[in-house]
């Protein structure tokens, strides 16, 4: 593909760039030339990662050869040649750090960075957890990350870990930096070397030639974090990916809660420290349970300082005992100074918490040299130590050094507030209660320190010195309030559009159910067994109704369950739905997901499944169901956070106070509020569309979702698609009109897609070389691995009267040609001239039924049928089709250009049709435009509907199944629905008529009595 010029920056874009990814690449381009900030939101599918990586990466490459220019004024080949590479080490260039949610979504960016022109020569780092990234068959098994830490630095510490041991030597062999690779790979080479790649990857992370570091986001967030982790911010590019999390992530990495059953093992740890350096000064032997560790580590504990440390938990668990709190709601909120009085009652100031710190650290970095598989110890004493830093982080916070100390503090205590509570006591926590110093029979406490500005820590990593900060997301608006909250300035923004077309979405919002009942799935009517029965009822017939996967998501997993209890026990919905689709639940743990994926993928490939997960989970974020793994998503409900959840309200409250100091710019606490449901909705939404050619149905099942406010929050390329519906029947009806209509089109895409496709026979897979701007069928045609040609089934004939052809292509992939299917041609077609009917349905027993096979082994084309080394040039076939029509040996006439498509909402030319011939001519000639018109499951929508109408007589019912049958959005043909009066009895003409004037804006004579009924 030719190279962009944006800028002034030469980008190498794998592929042809549509004007949305062209808009987002200038604008990261922009930000990066002039040291701005920006917030990028573009919509799922649209290739924003595949952009941000090759726009930020040639902006580094032509910074880095300047550089190299004005460090080394030579010619540009030499600047090139690789004996100047030592010397291009040396010089610093931005690094670009690229921060995202989670490990699985570091791993996908990888893969697209090893699709680019720049995967070919650069150095990556990915600072991954030992969770992913741990090769010890001991440590690796712990199922606990603070197990695996302190298990980690004890074999580390004592030097008993071969990886690790290994680490110096696969820095100095490059054994990590040959090529790109992701976690998996790494992990693989790890192995196979015996060296440690979490070690490795940090020791990669420190070179100059480092261009790329992958990070989860905590590792970037947190002062701590980057400092353990030597992640250098200052002077480089900070990149945050599905940054619409970043305000909660911003939030939780600046908070804490402390227990009372935390508290009572920090009292057990230190005094099983202090028991042992007791005996060892006494008598010099080491106590039971300490034999493993260092005897000179023991010495230099004091008893004396031990016993007071000891003496400090046991009063803080007795200080917290003591908090008097609510007696109806068994809690206490308070401002954010009231942490630092309450430490202040146990000696722990902004004098003395170094000194704590100090002892802390060394007692538990001693007791995890003691731990093993069976017990890991020291990990309370961790977690307080990390606690303590948290709270007292504004004494070490270097960009705040020309505040005082109380003006710190100050500033601190205004984004944080205190919440102490009472928690429900269980058998293993009343266990250890009962061991700990201070016996009572009370239920134990939680006191926490929440941070409600996101702010507090985005300013901190701004002030570090970060060149460019670039948040990006397919869900970031409203950006005014979403950068308010942060309190940093974006002067560069995008609110993208989306890539695909009119035809490949359909958005709907459903008021009622099946049954007629209003869809109402609130927090009060989840125990209402004939609410959610109706729910389940009306899901089950969208579940069947669409093809492929479907993916339907609650509020929570708590609505989830009780939804499911129902759906089991009072109901037989679970039983339609499996009959249909296979179910697959997401699980909580995070460590069965993959199993349930596995599970849900398994079930699509063999005939469809149903993933039931829940807004906010991990099935709704960062996982990829693109095609038929996702191909409609339903919304139960409006996933609202919940409204008695302590933190919830104390956020909503902190936001309306901010507000009446005049915090304009912020949203208050009831949008807030508001806004969380919807994002979580659209992030949901975001699992139908993962690519240009992608289709598919969202349904939305609550009447709220029709209201005016919920419908302006959705995303702004979905709100010109969303259809209202008060009627499920006729929402399912549309439902799958919808699919048989995209189908089709898929069908004439990829057609189309072949006419420009050119196989390479020399080559071992079959390529397009020549492709339709327009079809992109590079990325839903999977090529054959083999020394043959791909292998395309085509379907065509050839006869005296005309030339046309059928090629019938899944949109996933190329089969192989078939014998045994056999074209299926209408008996209007075979010779002998065809007898006058006498009504409709006499004319629809004319057309051969789908099920019907006419053999055609006198056909011509039987020889030209495509084999494995023979593919025959579509090109070279007439692109007219022809439809014959005969009566009495008389010849009618129609015909149509298959010509390209001009545009998505064109997509289906229209037919020209004889409107007198419709209302009034042979009834086979009515039948063969309808059926040359629609698709096979359309066509036999419309038979269904005429025979039920001579049945039941309802002609209403008739006119609504027409209706959706050729009133499709992009494929409408009113003349056809305004011809069919002709078929309806005489006493309903005139409520025909009517509805077909007020539906369709066209008005249609009576026509003559004389006209043919059925």
């Amino acid at each position: 593909m030719p190279a962009l010029d944006i800028h002034g920056i030469k980008v190498e874009f794998p592929f042809t760039a549509y004007e949305v990814q062209k808009s987002y690449m200038t604008k990261v381009i922009q930000a990066l030339n002039t040291h701005q900030n920006a917030a990028l939101e573009s919509p799922t599918g649209t290739g924003k990662t595949l952009c941000l990586l090759c726009s930020t990466l040639a902006w580094r490459r032509q910074h880095l050869n300047e550089l190299k220019k004005h460090a080394n004024p030579v010619s540009q080949e030499e600047t090139w040649s690789s004996s100047e590479k030592s010397k291009d080490s040396a010089i610093p260039a931005p690094k670009i750090i690229y921060a995202s949610r989670t490990h699985s979504q570091i791993s996908q960016v990888v893969k697209e960075l090893k699709r680019t022109e720049y995967g070919k020569d650069i150095t990556i780092s990915i600072l991954g957890s030992r969770e992913q990234m741990c090769i010890h068959p001991e440590v690796s098994k712990q199922t606990s990350n603070q197990a695996m830490v302190h298990m980690c630095r004890g074999k580390i510490n004592k030097h008993t870990c071969q990886f690790y041991n290994n680490v110096e030597d696969a820095k100095k062999n490059n054994i990590f930096t040959t090529k790109v690779m992701d976690i998996e790979e790494l992990v693989t080479v790890g192995k196979s070397r015996t060296v440690c790649p979490y070690y490795s990857e940090r020791e990669v992370s420190k070179q100059n030639e480092c261009g790329i570091i992958f990070t989860p986001y905590n590792y970037l967030l947190d002062r701590k974090s980057r400092a353990t982790n030597n992640l250098e911010i200052r002077g480089n590019i900070v990149i945050f990916d599905e940054a619409h999390n970043l305000e909660k992530l911003c939030e939780e990495s600046t908070s804490f809660d402390l227990t009372s059953l935390e508290v009572a093992k920090c009292i057990e740890e230190v005094g099983d420290v202090l028991d042992a350096a007791t005996k060892f000064e006494e008598s010099g032997t080491v106590a039971d349970g300490h034999e493993n560790g260092e005897s000179s580590s023991l010495s230099e504990f004091k008893s004396q300082d031990l016993a007071i440390m000891k003496s400090v938990f046991i009063a803080l668990e007795k200080l917290l005992d003591q908090v008097e709190l609510n007696k109806d709601t068994k809690s206490r909120s308070e401002p954010g100074k009231f942490m630092f009085e309450f430490l202040s009652k146990i000696n722990l100031t902004e004098s003395t918490y170094q000194i704590m710190l100090d002892v802390v650290d060394k007692i538990s970095t001693y007791l995890s040299t003691l731990s093993n598989s069976l017990r890991i110890r020291g990990a309370a004493l961790q977690k307080f130590s990390e606690i303590v830093k948290v709270a007292f982080s504004w004494m070490e916070d270097e960009t705040k050094g020309h505040m005082t100390r109380a003006q710190r503090m100050q500033e601190l205590c205004m984004c944080y507030r205190v919440h102490i509570c009472e928690n429900a006591e269980t058998g293993k926590s009343a266990d250890v209660w009962k061991r700990s110093a201070n016996t009572s029979s009370k239920p134990g406490r939680t006191i926490s320190f929440w941070c409600f500005s996101p702010g507090y820590a985005m300013t901190n990593l701004v002030k570090c010195g970060v060149r460019n900060l670039i948040l990006t997301s397919g869900t970031l608006s409203p950006l005014e309030s979403f950068t308010s909250e942060l309190q940093i300035d974006f002067p560069i923004t995008l609110e993208n559009d989306h890539v695909i077309d009119k035809h490949q979405v359909f958005v709907i919002t459903l008021t009622h159910g099946k049954k007629g009942g209003l869809l109402n799935s609130t927090f009060k009517t989840r125990k209402d067994v004939n609410q959610v029965q109706e729910l389940g009822l009306t899901v089950a017939d969208m579940i069947a109704a669409a093809p492929g996967g479907a993916l339907v998501f609650f509020p929570s997993y708590s609505a989830m369950a009780e939804y499911l209890t129902i759906w089991k026990e009072n109901s037989n919905v679970m039983t339609l739905v499996e009959k249909v689709k296979p179910c697959t639940v997401e699980p909580k743990n995070k460590h069965e997901l993959r199993t349930a994926i596995d599970k849900y993928y398994t079930d699509v490939n063999t005939g469809g499944g149903t993933f039931l997960a829940v807004c906010r989970g991990k099935v709704s974020e960062g996982l990829d169901f693109s095609d038929d793994n996702g191909r409609t998503v339903i919304i139960v409900g409006i996933p609202y956070p919940p409204a008695f959840d302590p933190r919830i309200k104390m956020k909503m409250a902190f936001l309306d106070d901010l507000r009446t100091k005049g915090a304009t710019t912020l949203l208050t606490g009831r949008e807030w509020y508001r806004q969380q449901a919807c994002r979580a909705v659209n992030q949901a939404i975001g699992r139908v569309i993962r690519h240009r050619y992608d289709y598919g149905a969202i349904v939305l099942c609550d009447h709220r979702y029709a209201g005016r406010d919920q419908l302006s929050e959705l995303p702004k390329w979905v709100q010109p698609h969303v259809v209202k519906f008060n009627n499920a029947a006729k929402c399912i009806r549309r439902l799958r009109s919808f699919f048989c209509s995209v189908n089709e089109k898929e069908k004439n895409r990829l057609k189309e897609a072949y006419e420009y496709c050119e196989f390479d026979s020399k080559a071992e897979t079959s390529s397009c070389k020549s492709l339709s701007p327009k079809t992109g069928i590079a990325t839903n045609v999977k090529t054959l691995n083999s020394n043959k040609r791909a292998k395309v089934c085509i379907k065509y004939s050839e006869s005296d009267q005309h030339n046309n052809y059928d090629m019938y292509m899944s949109p996933v992939s190329i089969s192989q040609p078939t014998s045994t299917k056999k074209r299926k041609i209408s008996s209007i077609e075979k010779s002998g001239p065809a007898k006058q009917k006498k009504s409709l349905l006499d004319a629809l027993d004319n057309i051969v039924s789908d099920d019907e096979e006419i053999s055609d082994e006198n056909n011509s084309a039987q020889n030209n049928m495509p084999t494995a080394t023979t593919i025959p040039d579509i090109r070279k076939f007439k692109q007219r089709k022809k439809i014959i029509v005969k009566k009495k040996g008389t010849q009618f006439e129609t015909s149509k250009e298959n010509t390209k498509q001009e545009s998505s909402n064109n997509s289906n030319q229209a037919l020209s049709f004889d409107s007198t011939r419709l209302t009034s001519g042979p009834y086979q000639y009515y039948i063969e435009c309808t059926k040359s018109t629609l698709s096979t499951p359309l066509y036999l929508e419309f038979k269904k509907a005429a025979r039920d109408y001579t049945k039941n007589g309802d002609v209403e019912t008739v006119f609504n199944s027409l209706h959706d049958v050729f009133m499709v959005v992009g494929s409408q043909h009113p003349e056809l629905l305004s011809s069919f009066v002709r078929f309806i009895r005489a006493e309903h003409r005139a409520q025909y008529t009517k509805l077909c004037s007020a539906r369709t804006k066209q008005s249609i004579s009576i026509l003559a009595p004389q006209l043919c009924r059925i």
